[in-house]
């Protein structure tokens, strides 16, 4: 019964309450954080910097090989960007050690008062959650799908074990992440 409860929580009120339709009115003291891991999450963050919604860009976790080939061409055709803007973080596993990286980015950068944390759909709740408990900064966090629209139907039984997946780290994440 939780889960159904679960369901309803995730495709009903989250996206209302947590995801972000809109960005902060000016790019000042902003910062995107990108959590890899999934895809067009660098891209979105990309998008995001490149539109002017935010000054600084932090990519956080280790790499798959299709988001080394986009760090590749970041760093081979968006070189301004890269040395006024964009910072990789290579150490972290989980979602826990993001935000660290995250944390200690944000100590390295106390304008940045605002994050835009991108990540993929199903992961974002419990993403925001982390980045509430670990981050000592405490910037105003806007939370970014790196796909605005899933079709859920499309591959309905990867959706559902992602979906399940991630409401038992929600749950060890509210009753035991400090």
């Amino acid at each position: 019964m939780g889960f159904i409860w679960w369901l309803i929580f995730l495709f009903n009120i989250l996206p209302k309450n947590y995801y972000s339709k809109t960005f902060p009115n000016s790019s000042l003291n902003n910062g995107v954080v990108v959590l890899t891991g999934g895809k067009m999450r660098i891209e979105k963050g990309m998008e995001i910097l490149q539109k002017g919604y935010a000054d600084k860009m932090f990519i956080s976790g280790v790499f798959k090989p299709s988001e080394i080939e986009m760090r590749f061409k970041i760093e081979k055709s968006k070189k301004d960007l890269l040395e006024c803007c964009i910072n990789f973080g290579e150490k972290a596993k989980n979602t826990i050690e993001n935000a660290s990286e995250a944390d200690n980015w944000l100590k390295k950068n106390p304008e940045i008062k605002k994050v835009i944390l991108i990540t993929s759909y199903y992961h974002l709740p419990r993403s925001i959650l982390i980045f509430e408990k670990k981050l000592q900064s405490s910037p105003e966090i806007y939370a970014v799908p790196a796909v605005e629209k899933v079709d859920l139907f499309e591959q309905p039984l990867f959706h559902l074990k992602l979906i399940t997946s991630e409401y038992f780290k929600v749950i060890y994440t509210l009753l035991f992440v400090k």
